[in-house]
């Protein structure tokens, strides 16, 4: 079966994008069949696989192409739904469509990935509601910094409100919540961390360490496996003696998660 993991915040620049390109680039390195959804108008998972961004999600929601029509090839078992501009006019069809919340789980439908990651927008809509509906667990990467924490309360709620819909309430299996550039020198981002953690305990997730890497991975069209596959983004840091955090963490806690 596909499992459909959603990368979400209501808030912006928390590190959506670096997470689902590096996760799913990850577990196709793994092994497993991999598609990544690139739902932002911004079309930066293409970008950051150095590819061209295309009309792929447009095909996929306005003209209603076959999945597999619309796919690209980005790496050996890695496939993804490009976005451009034309991403606005997906979001003003959806939201005159009947059914609208189960518009991308009806495109999803009768995949053949064992992985699905979605890129949502980092706003509240339509789309943004109908990605939710559409998954099986939720991602949250956060900055540690109080106003991406906020966001983290947000998306909480939207899932709430999906879950509690009166015609078809929707049950998510699972989430937790990702630290993102983590610097263990700043004192606000440890603070933070330790709120986070309680009042969320063990669904918050080790952080990704803050990495200049992984900037210069996106611009060089490559996956942080890729360019630096030591990083300290990848392979996190000393804590205790061990290493803790960073993406290979989170790989293997997906892997888990994974039917």
């Amino acid at each position: 079966m596909t499992t459909i993991i959603n990368v979400a915040n209501q808030k912006g620049g928390v590190g959506k994008t670096t997470t689902a390109v590096t996760l799913g680039h990850g577990l196709s390195l793994a092994g497993r069949r991999v598609l990544i959804v690139d739902l932002d108008p911004q079309g930066h998972v293409a970008f950051a696989l150095g590819m061209k961004k295309t009309n792929g999600l447009y095909r996929l929601l306005v003209e209603s192409e076959p999945l597999h029509k619309v796919a690209e090839e980005a790496r050996p078992n890695l496939d993804i739904i490009a976005c451009d501009k034309t991403g606005e006019a997906v979001g003003r069809h959806v939201t005159t469509q009947n059914y609208r919340e189960k518009i991308v789980k009806k495109a999803l439908k009768g995949a053949t990935y064992d992985v699905i990651i979605l890129d949502t927008p980092p706003s509240l809509g339509v789309l943004h509601v109908a990605a939710l509906v559409a998954s099986h667990w939720i991602l949250i990467p956060t900055k540690l910094d109080a106003m991406a924490v906020d966001g983290v309360n947000e998306i909480l709620r939207s899932m709430a409100e999906v879950e509690q819909g009166e015609d078809d309430p929707h049950k998510f299996e699972g989430y937790s919540i990702l630290p993102t550039f983590f610097d263990r020198t700043t004192k606000e981002t440890t603070i933070q961390l330790r709120e986070l953690v309680n009042a969320f305990g063990k669904i918050v997730w080790p952080p990704i360490p803050q990495d200049t890497k992984a900037r210069e991975a996106a611009a060089y069209g490559k996956t942080l496996w890729e360019y630096s596959p030591d990083s300290p983004s990848i392979v996190g840091y000393q804590f205790n003696g061990k290493r803790a955090g960073g993406y290979l963490d989170l790989l293997e806690r997906i892997k888990e998660v994974i039917r």
